[in-house]
């Protein structure tokens, strides 16, 4: 009777192994370069890179008081859109809005 439950047990154990394998290595890098703005996001085995001209970014605050992994920083070039910030406690995320919005309005000039 112990068998069958051992065998459950590592299953479960293996998938949460494989789960965690596969996030381990998650990112979200943030570049500017003069005029470009370079953002580069790796979740799971998605691998996501925007080039983005800095003068036309805009910086969306994470909405307070709201549901925290759902609220993220909003940035937004034309019609893209990305969402980053989820690696940065919810409380931190407006900081970092500010800090972006800083470092965008420094390659302006």
């Amino acid at each position: 009777m112990i068998l069958p439950f051992t065998f459950a047990e590592l299953l479960v154990l293996g998938v949460a192994l494989l789960i965690y394998a596969r996030h381990a290595s998650d990112y979200e890098k943030i570049r500017l370069n003069g005029t470009e703005f370079t953002i580069e996001l790796f979740l799971g085995n998605r691998r996501t890179l925007k080039h983005w001209n800095a003068p036309w970014v805009r910086v969306k605050d994470p909405e307070p008081n709201v549901d925290a992994k759902k609220h993220l920083v909003v940035l937004e070039m034309g019609q893209e859109t990305i969402q980053i910030g989820q690696f940065i406690f919810a409380d931190q995320r407006a900081g970092l809005a500010k800090e972006i919005r800083s470092a965008l309005r420094g390659a302006l000039h």
